[in-house]
């Protein structure tokens, strides 16, 4: 079994070879061609006077002594090979926008970006290809698009566990409100935001063919007009699909099993055992809870991501399970430090009481108790990742890999503390340190005797010169421990932007 290895990919699309059900899928998610075309002739039209256009190509070297170390390939989304011990990356990017009506409050919008690795097996890869439409804050989105980045890009998973940057995007129809939408009645002091989407996991794993539905809902609430407290949930669930385990096959993808899925409950009969017994498909999610003091000169913001399966964790069983973080903002583009952040990810007690046995009275016997196994799933065997990459913390590794399919991780039992600084040292000169010390312990059902440490840096410059025709970035990383085997890392990039 292989830690790393990625197989060459040139994305062109959804795999054939669906159910009805699938193809009806297939054809929702190719809607953003049209979309791209509508831009495309409206702009040609000139029918906006402000219709807009961004480029950029970026082309960079990475050369390391053995694998890449950690934080040159973690959330990157997913362009980047951690096996590789050479690669030359080049990025081609298009961003355009249009006000399609007069009063400007309906925008049509679409990007792509194109990516292409030069190493021992060379890989071709559509990152990105999407179009949106957004009406008075209310966005729909088709296609494969990049979440938001958050806290900086300081975070090791962007702020919450379970959805981090670390992989390419999928395909996706996504409704979302476009940051926060005031309540009517309560305009100054009460806002909510939310999303939900629907996505297909068209790699190579072991539930073929896999749906992907997510939503999330956040309520801000603004006691002052320096403070927010911002309090969601995050749920994700992979559903139907075709199993490789010929004794479980086609998974249920009717109407009524969506309810069922989306809602986070049993399976029916139709179901496999398991899915009856706990919730149907594979559960997971975050809660999670921001309190922001925006002052005038700086900004601080704390925040907790914790993480659930199933009802133990929905009921906080699991509660020493968090991701907790701070973020320093100074308001100040030339102070030598502007940011600072700190996290502590715990996820090693996954729900487990104090002996792994408990007594049934009414049967007079003694019952394993059931623990979580975090971004894993017995079912959808493949976990929580996409073209064997972690969609979540990518400090949950390593993705273990057997025939160039996903199987899981090999550690989601961990503790770890980590450190992002970055600032301004001349006029044109940025900076950025990324210091990350982890203890994996393995799984319950496969732990690591002894614990495995691991310690991971990075150190980046960048620099942004008018009188220059472009960008410079150059980077220095290295891991060390017992975890991944030591490496180290060099990166220099050029970049350009109309």
């Amino acid at each position: 079994m292989q830690y790393w290895k990625r197989n060459s990919i040139i994305q062109n699309g959804i795999n054939a070879g669906y159910s009805y059900r699938s193809f009806l899928w297939n054809r929702l998610f190719q809607l953003y061609s049209f979309f791209i075309v509508l831009f495309l002739v409206l702009n040609g039209f000139k029918l906006s006077a402000q219709a807009q256009l961004k480029f950029s190509v970026s082309d960079q070297v990475i050369i390391s002594s053995s694998h890449m170390p950690f934080w040159l390939w973690a959330n990157q989304d997913g362009r980047i090979d951690p096996g590789a011990s050479f690669l030359n990356l080049t990025d081609i990017s298009a961003d355009g926008a249009a006000f399609l009506m007069k009063d400007h409050q309906l925008r049509f919008d679409y990007g792509v970006t194109t990516t292409t690795g030069i190493e021992h097996e060379n890989y071709l890869q559509v990152n990105r290809l999407f179009g949106g439409l957004d009406y008075k804050g209310w966005r729909i989105n088709v296609g494969k698009y990049y979440d938001p980045k958050q806290l900086e890009g300081l975070s090791t998973t962007n702020g919450n566990l379970a959805r981090s940057r670390n992989f390419r995007p999928y395909p996706r129809i996504g409704l979302s409100t476009d940051g926060f939408k005031s309540v009517p009645f309560a305009r100054h002091w009460l806002g909510f935001r939310l999303e939900y989407d629907e996505g297909m996991l068209n790699d190579k794993r072991y539930v073929m063919h896999a749906h992907l539905h997510h939503k999330a809902f956040y309520f801000q609430v603004k006691p002052a007009n320096d403070w927010a407290i911002q309090a969601g949930m995050e749920h994700f669930v992979m559903w139907g699909g075709t199993s490789r385990n010929t004794q479980i096959g086609d998974l249920p993808d009717d109407f009524i099993s969506y309810l069922r899925y989306i809602s986070g409950s049993p399976g029916s009969n139709d179901f496999p055992t398991t899915d009856q017994l706990n919730v149907a498909g594979n559960q997971y999610g975050t809660y999670q809870l921001k309190i922001i003091k925006d002052a005038e000169k700086y900004s601080l913001t704390f925040y907790l991501s914790h993480p659930f399966e199933d009802l133990s964790g929905v009921n906080w069983r699991n509660y020493p399970d968090n991701l907790l973080g701070v973020h320093f903002h100074l308001n100040n583009p030339d102070a030598f430090l502007s940011d600072f952040l700190y996290e502590f990810t715990d996820t090693r007690q996954q729900s487990i009481s104090d002996s792994l046995y408990s007594w049934d009275a009414t049967g007079q016997r003694w019952y394993r108790n059931l623990v979580d196994n975090y971004y894993s799933n017995s079912v959808y065997r493949s976990g929580v990742t996409y073209h064997q990459m972690a969609m979540c913390s990518p400090l949950i590794a390593p993705v273990l890999i057997s025939n160039g399919m996903s199987l899981g991780f090999g550690s989601n039992r961990l503790v770890s503390h980590h450190i992002g600084l970055k600032g301004r040292i001349l006029h044109e000169l940025y900076w950025k340190t990324l210091l990350t010390a982890t203890r994996y312990l393995g799984t319950y059902s496969q732990p690591y005797r002894p614990e495995k440490k691991q310690l991971s840096g990075l150190v980046e410059f960048n620099y942004i010169n008018e009188k220059l025709p472009f960008d410079l970035r150059f980077s220095i990383a290295a891991d060390a421990g017992s975890f991944y085997e030591d490496a180290l890392g060099v990166q220099c990039s050029i970049s350009k932007e109309w």
